[in-house]
């Protein structure tokens, strides 16, 4: 004890910083300071405790990214099982809200406390990582700028000049980067990633001040189960999958609520602000998984294919249970396919990510698991065959048994079984209608059959980004057949060849298998994929323009690549058609002119949230069923309005009222559009007149109403 104080006037910079930091916090947040809390306390929960373990158990050995992704993922990890911790022994002494803000924030200043006090008695000494300056700092700090501002104009002015130059400097940026390498040394490639990723991402989350996309209204739902209660019940169920299954992951109720306890953050904004920030950091690691298997210029260009996709940025994609599993899922693999790493140092970081990846997201679990065993099978086989394959695999049958038991053993013993049951039933499904529906085009979703070439295009302008896609899967295609015939040019590892091709067969099975597709979403399956298929589009246009040119000089060919790629991240971004005036899926860039129909599947409005909450106070005291459209139940019912699928039932043209004990949800489509949205069909307001116009309106704020029944027999349309 005396050598610690002897030693504390020459505390390492890191662990005085920490320290500091952690005073500072809670003095923070115990006064509360509007906003500073809120910053400060994500910054804390995000970065300090993972950077602090990493760094007094010297585990942060790589460069600084490297450093910067272990350490958020560790954060991660930290925060859901301390959490689960303290969910489980707080209720044991008394405590029946063993998440308050008091106890979290008492166990993550021991967390980092102990980690500074071990620190400093092994007097560890790790080389810092810092990062260089350069003049090339400002620009790339202006692109995320010019995205989140960009963002924050639209929804205040409606004006997307700023979203339209910062798709023009990227664009730019890429293009004269990869020409000259002056203007982007390779040094500064992994932060041009982080930058390009961070203003994709959050020029479309930060659209309107409400949830957007679709998961995230049954993900708002679970984390308020647990942060209204301070607990999370391991054994709620619902009728309701998404919210059953939901429940059943830490990443979107034991973690959300432990920012919203101690940084008093509200879980739309936790939902618009941290998992997008988790997902810009998704394409560094992958960034730093190409580079080790390829030249840096070709993984650059894979990774900025990669984000250029809408399935990676768009609104579509937002879950935030599946930004988390992705995460888990990509360092997983980092940690798996890095060679220079201690056996140590490898199996703890697996066993943490994939604890982390469990209690994140089961689909992507079994993803995770399908891949690597087979990958190990396949491996195995040709090691005994004499197959070219080294004599040490990095894929271990240890990996696998360790992967499955944490697995297996939280999805059976949470929510009542309902992941585990979920594969069960998907397999069950599948299995059953896989002849009768083998030949039919309508098993498979609209997403594949476009994928295929087939259905009509919206214009002229539409057909060509169309082509342009065809084109990049072409080149994927054609990376692929190189791998497999020309390997030894490529210097690619066993591993990541063959994860390679089972990815593309993952891609295959949504195409062969009826209803595959469906149920985890075609764009998803292909974004998945995409994490290891993308380097395989540079590849791929590598070689068409060698054999073109009927030159080797790879310098030229990835120039050339550019006349696609350049073209193809301004068709996705929806920039082309916004300029064009043409139709356009992109929210940001066209909200303005687009038919509100289309609009509010994809946003929810404010006065919509504020008829949500009426009716939710409003039942609180006695249980009635409510009935609204397909997007309203689907949507702001289940999120602001706290209700599942035990509480509405879909309103159509065929609608029969079990007694006077309901309500019927308008929403502003509803009342001034006059449509009526459910699963596969639409109806005019004016077919279900007969249903709804001899009810009383209760709550009413000019563009939602809220309707009480009056009659106790069925109504007929």
């Amino acid at each position: 004890m005396v050598e610690i104080l002897n030693r504390s006037k020459s505390f390492p910079a890191f662990v005085q910083f920490a320290m500091l930091f952690q005073i500072f916090t809670n003095i923070i947040v115990q006064l509360d300071v509007p906003y500073v809390r809120q910053i400060v306390g994500f910054i804390y929960l995000t970065f300090v405790p993972g950077f602090v373990v990493l760094k007094a158990f010297k585990l942060a050995k790589g460069d600084f990214y490297e450093t910067l992704l272990f350490s958020v993922g560790l954060n991660i990890v930290l925060l859901m099982f301390i959490g689960l911790f303290l969910n489980w022994l707080l209720p044991i002494v008394g405590l029946a809200s063993p998440l308050s803000t008091l106890p979290l924030l008492v166990t993550m200043n021991f967390v980092v406390l102990l980690s500074c006090l071990w620190y400093c008695i092994k007097d560890t000494n790790i080389p810092s990582n810092n990062l260089a300056l350069s003049y090339h700092l400002p620009l790339l700090f202006t692109i995320p700028l010019l995205g989140i501002l960009g963002a924050l104009v639209v929804n205040s002015f409606g004006n997307n000049f700023l979203l339209l130059l910062m798709l023009m400097i990227i664009a730019g940026f890429v293009a004269l980067g990869i020409v000259y390498k002056k203007i982007l040394p390779t040094k500064f490639y992994p932060l041009a990633i982080l930058a390009i990723s961070v203003a994709l991402v959050f020029h479309t989350s930060l659209i309107t001040s409400y949830i957007v996309g679709w998961d995230y209204h049954s993900e708002y739902h679970v984390f308020q189960l647990t942060n209204n209660a301070a607990h999370w019940n391991s054994t709620f169920n619902s009728w309701d999958d998404r919210i059953a299954t939901g429940n059943s992951m830490l990443s979107v109720t034991i973690l959300p609520t432990t920012y919203s306890k101690i940084a008093n953050m509200d879980g739309t904004w936790l939902l618009k602000i941290l998992y997008p920030l988790l997902l810009s950091l998704l394409p560094l690691a992958l960034y730093k998984i190409y580079s080790a298997q390829m030249k840096k210029e070709v993984a650059f260009l894979a990774t900025f294919f990669l984000v250029s996709n809408l399935a990676f940025f768009g609104i579509e994609g937002f879950s935030a249970k599946q930004i988390i599993g992705e995460y888990f899922y990509v360092l997983l693999f980092l940690v798996i396919l890095k060679e220079k790493r201690n056996t140590f140092e490898k199996s703890l970081f697996f066993v943490l990510f994939s604890a982390g990846l469990v209690v994140s997201h089961y689909s992507m679990s079994y993803i995770f698991l399908f891949l690597i065993l087979t990958s190990w099978l396949l491996l195995t086989i040709m090691h005994f065959l004499n197959i070219r394959v080294r004599t040490t695999l990095r894929i271990t049958l240890n990996m696998i048994l360790i992967f499955f038991t944490i697995s297996f053993a939280w999805y059976i013993f949470t929510s009542s079984s309902t992941p585990f049951n979920a594969i069960l039933k998907v397999g069950e499904q599948i299995s059953e209608n896989f002849q009768a529906d083998f030949f039919n085009p309508s098993a498979r979703t609209t997403t594949v059959l476009r994928g295929l070439g087939e259905g009509q295009t919206i214009s002229f302008g539409h057909q060509i980004g169309q082509i342009i896609f065809y084109i990049t899967e072409f080149f994927i295609v054609v990376g692929i057949v190189k791998m497999l015939f020309k390997k030894e040019h490529m210097n690619l590892s066993k591993e990541y060849a063959l994860l390679s091709v089972l990815n593309l067969g993952i891609l295959m099975m949504c195409i062969i298998i009826p209803n595959f597709a469906r149920y985890f979403r075609a764009e998803r399956f292909y974004e998945i994929s995409l994490l290891f298929l993308a380097p395989f589009c540079v590849f791929g246009g590598e070689s068409i323009f060698q054999f073109i040119s009927r030159r080797k000089n790879s310098t030229l060919a990835l120039n050339l690549i550019l006349i696609f790629l350049i073209p193809f991240f301004l068709f996705e971004t929806g920039f082309i058609y916004e300029i064009t005036e043409d139709f356009n899926y992109s929210l940001p860039l066209s909200m303005y002119r687009m038919d509100r129909i289309l609009l509010y599947r994809r946003i929810t409005d404010g006065r919509e949230v504020t008829a949500a909450c009426w009716l939710s106070n409003y039942m609180s005291s006695s249980h009635f069923l409510v009935y609204g459209d397909f997007i309203s139940t689907s949507h702001v019912l289940t999120s602001y309005g706290m209700m599942s699928a035990e509480d509405f039932r879909q309103l159509s043209n065929t609608t029969q009222f079990r007694s006077s004990n309901n309500y019927i949800y308008l929403r502003g489509v509803n009342v001034i559009e006059g449509k009526i949205e459910g699963i596969s069909n639409s109806w005019n307001t004016s077919d279900i007149s007969p249903v709804i116009d001899s009810q009383n309106i209760v709550y009413s704020n000019g563009y939602c109403e809220i309707l009480f029944t009056t009659t106790t027999s069925p109504t007929n349309p």
